[in-house]
């Protein structure tokens, strides 16, 4: 009796440790975006994956982007972004027109769970931005050198 235990144990741990998702990958591979606002507004979006980012010693975080993709979309925005090799994403929305203040809701998940909602309004001079990076926490307050 006592061999049939010991010769068990190891196999329920083993079924055990691969239920709870111990051996699962949690490397992100897709990030997907949503902003919704007035139907037909238009609004610029900046996506990059080519940053360098990181605290300084005042709490600020300071993103350099050297490689972007600039993108007018019209409201709703719905889109997924791969991220699995580089495991970041920055994003810069403002409105295309330098008058228009858009009110808008802004949704970020990362492999289906939710990391960012918000709302409010998006300004011509305060742009909307987003920075994520795997397993990094940065501040709120952004410093941004395009």
């Amino acid at each position: 009796m006592i061999k049939f235990l010991t010769k068990a144990f190891p196999l329920t741990l083993a079924f055990l440790i691969a239920g709870c998702g111990f051996f699962e990958d949690e490397v992100p591979e897709d990030i997907f975006f949503r902003m919704t606002g007035p139907s037909g507004s238009q609004v610029t979006v900046i996506y990059s994956k080519q940053f360098v980012a990181g605290v300084n010693e005042i709490g600020e975080t300071r993103v350099e982007v050297f490689g972007a993709d600039t993108v007018v979309h019209t409201l709703p925005i719905d889109t997924i972004i791969d991220v699995t090799l580089e495991q970041r994403l920055f994003m810069m929305a403002t409105p295309v027109m330098p008058t228009d203040t858009i009110e808008v809701e802004a949704r970020v998940d990362v492999d289906g769970r939710n990391i960012f909602l918000d709302q409010g309004d998006l300004l011509p001079l305060v742009p909307w931005q987003f920075l994520y990076q795997y397993n990094v926490t940065f501040t709120a307050d952004l410093e941004v050198i395009i």
